[in-house]
């Protein structure tokens, strides 16, 4: 009996994966036809469509809604695998730019963070890897979905601050063509970019204030190198901050800075849980 119960739920966990990427499959291509949308925008082949290209990413929204929530809730808990959190982490991102569209000039952005998240998708529909977090308490949910929050929004942020570091550069070389066209002024990119850096370090703040209580030992958890790195991004963007406060950093420096921090963040949960997950197993 242990055994047909077994093999029971392995053909159940199969027909969860096959139909998430029955849905994953769908949302990728709708994610990829609004990159290539509005790459026609920036290369000047096309004029602009918003409604067209938020349209698309939202249907793909959608799709890779019902593709993740097959494969992150398990009967008994959450499947926070790598490539199962990077999915919603990605699904996120893309919710974000869909209700800032409507109102910051934030289309590009759709171009250099759609590719990853159709990757991501599909990803998560085809990695049936496991990693189930059981009775889940509400200060955990809360500093697990903050987490995610502030993650995205910097990873948001990141994409922003390369864009000002080319816009910059254009402008100094007196470039007309290309990119530069279809970018707001510069100033109102800085802005947009401390405006995600802001509310990401909120995020980031409250997720700390909150996850800290719920550690018991460190060593045991595995966090030591999440929390280091972590605590190495917020001391980032918290020195950028200063640094725009007190000396007014903006454009490349601001983009650098950003970058870092963010780079930081990545290896604080990605890094660490790639060791966990495929070296340490």
């Amino acid at each position: 009996l242990h055994r047909v119960d077994r093999r029971q739920r392995q053909m159940c966990i199969r027909d969860r994966y096959m139909t998430a990427l029955l849905l994953a499959l769908p949302a990728a291509f709708f994610y990829l036809f609004a990159v290539f949308r509005q790459f026609l925008v920036i290369t000047g082949n096309k004029a602009p469509a918003r409604s067209i290209v938020i349209g698309c990413t939202a249907m793909g929204a959608m799709f890779h809604l019902g593709s993740l929530s097959l494969t992150l809730v398990a009967v008994n808990g959450l499947n926070l695998a790598m490539f199962q959190v990077g999915s919603l982490i990605s699904l996120v991102i893309t919710l974000l730019l869909i209700f800032s569209a409507w109102r910051k000039p934030v289309d590009n952005l759709f171009v250099g963070l759609l590719p990853m998240a159709a990757v991501l998708a599909l990803l998560a529909a085809t990695m049936n890897h496991n990693v189930l977090l059981t009775n889940v308490s509400y200060a955990l949910v809360w500093h697990i979905l903050l987490s995610v929050l502030a993650f995205s929004l910097f990873t948001i942020a990141s994409v922003q601050a390369v864009l000002v570091i080319l816009q910059d550069r254009q402008l100094r070389q007196h470039q007309t063509r290309g990119l530069i066209r279809s970018l707001p002024p510069l100033q109102t990119m800085d802005a947009l970019l401390f405006e995600m850096i802001w509310l990401g370090m909120i995020l980031l703040t409250a997720a700390f204030a909150i996850g800290l209580p719920s550690i018991s030992d460190i060593h045991a958890q595995q966090l030591m190198h999440k929390i280091a790195f972590s605590v190495m991004g917020w001391l980032v963007f918290a020195t950028l901050l200063f640094g725009r406060f007190r000396f007014g950093w903006r454009g490349p420096v601001a983009g650098r800075w950003t970058l870092t921090g963010t780079g930081f963040l990545i290896i604080a949960y990605f890094g660490s849980q790639f060791v966990i997950e495929y070296l340490i197993n």
